[in-house]
């Protein structure tokens, strides 16, 4: 995996750290994919395998528009610091499963 992510376990939950210029990775794994993570890697995976040249989403923190090589995410709530950010696609699935995986742990 390119990136360096540590998941920890604090008493409210999973809590999830990433580097600073995909920081809005966080957002989206902790607000907007609380529950399953099926839709998200459903949308991806349309893009991956060539089904669609696009998709888009809005949870309720964060905005992903997903190509093929990179995808988008933008946090609509941000004030300060990094609103958006841009990852490839493959390594935000990647993330996006190893999320999954902490969670039902």
């Amino acid at each position: 995996m390119k990136y360096e992510i540590k998941f920890r376990e604090t008493e409210s939950g999973i809590v999830v750290d990433v580097p600073d210029a995909i920081s809005p990775v966080a957002i989206l794994l902790m607000g907007d994919i609380q529950g399953s993570c099926q839709p998200w890697l459903d949308l991806i995976n349309k893009v991956l395998s060539g089904e669609s040249n696009y998709e888009e989403s809005t949870g309720n923190n964060c905005t992903l528009e997903i190509n093929k090589e990179t995808t988008k995410i933008i946090d609509n709530f941000s004030i300060e610091g990094e609103s958006e950010c841009v990852i490839e696609t493959n390594e935000l699935k990647k993330i996006i499963e190893l999320w999954a995986e902490k969670k039902v742990r």
